[in-house]
């Protein structure tokens, strides 16, 4: 019996290739979709803040500077009410940082160390936007012996932005592509049902139940959203790995394992959705007369 299952699920997919595939690719696009959107309703704020609290902004001081001076400038960071912390990194810890990071020991080409001393500041989270933090750069590089600014955030502020503004159009984008792909899936079983009529006309007189005939049909409908959901995850692990490659210090683990459950879950529900839809039709073409 399960052979059967297996091969009435197989004939689906070999009768109707080009709509299984135009399926499976909305169904992807409708499972990325809804991942963003659950994703946007109980992650936002915390993805938010975690990623604000890794945001640091390099303060570079000059190298004449001495212990006493350098304490004045971290205390005057530290009286803003925005700044979370501020951490002294020496020369010589800069270089072992950039050693770390890159793995090229510029020592073997200069004697000199070209690193300068610098403060680390991160920020309040709450306090954090894309306007706010270039005002505070801008006021860090009026103190005296400060030598420049640096931070490489904008980029991850303006999606955040991004997110907080569109949220609302993604949500509406995800229903329209879910509804669709239930559709999709409900159709390509609905088209394969009426142009077999007859050999499920054959299977009803020889005694098959009418419930053996629906399950490759649910099968069908549970392999679309397994298989989108596969794609779904390759997506979503290359986006990772890519954002985790330019933003090296933004740690995205704890949001895997909370995705690799989702995703699937989803995909075999908006599969098994249409399927079951579709296999009412079943019922009926086996009583029409």
């Amino acid at each position: 019996m399960i052979l059967f299952y297996l091969k009435e699920t197989i004939r689906i997919f070999r009768k109707s290739s080009f709509a299984t595939i135009v399926t499976i690719t909305i169904t992807t696009i409708a499972v990325s979709l809804m991942t963003i959107s659950l994703f946007l309703v109980f992650s936002t704020k915390t993805l938010s803040d975690q990623i604000k609290r890794s945001i640091e902004v390099n303060v570079y001081l000059e190298d004449s500077l001495n212990q006493a001076d350098i304490q004045t400038i971290e205390s005057s960071i530290k009286q803003i009410s925005a700044v979370q912390s501020v951490q002294f990194i020496s020369k010589d810890d800069a270089v072992k940082k950039f050693l770390a990071e890159t793995g090229e020991d510029f020592r073997k080409v200069i004697d000199q160390n070209p690193l300068p001393n610098s403060l680390v500041v991160k920020f309040q989270p709450q306090s954090l936007d894309e306007i706010n933090i270039e005002q505070f750069t801008d006021q860090f590089k009026k103190i005296n012996g400060v030598t420049d600014v640096v931070y490489d955030y904008k980029t991850v502020l303006r999606i955040l932005n991004f997110l907080r503004s569109f949220k609302y159009v993604i949500y509406m984008l995800s229903v329209i592509l879910i509804l669709l792909s239930i559709y999709l899936v409900y159709s390509n079983n609905k088209i394969q049902m009426y142009g077999n009529r007859n050999l499920y006309l054959t299977m009803k007189l020889v005694g098959a139940v009418e419930k053996t005939m629906k399950i490759p049909v649910i099968i069908n409908g549970l392999f679309i959203g397994l298989i989108s959901s596969v794609f779904t995850l390759l997506i979503f692990h290359g986006v990772l790995i890519l954002l985790t490659k330019i933003y090296y210090n933004i740690k995205f683990i704890m949001y895997l394992e909370f995705m690799d459950i989702l995703i699937p879950v989803i995909g075999v529900l908006l599969g098994f959705i249409g399927s079951f839809i579709s296999s009412f039709k079943l019922s009926n073409l086996l009583h029409e007369k």
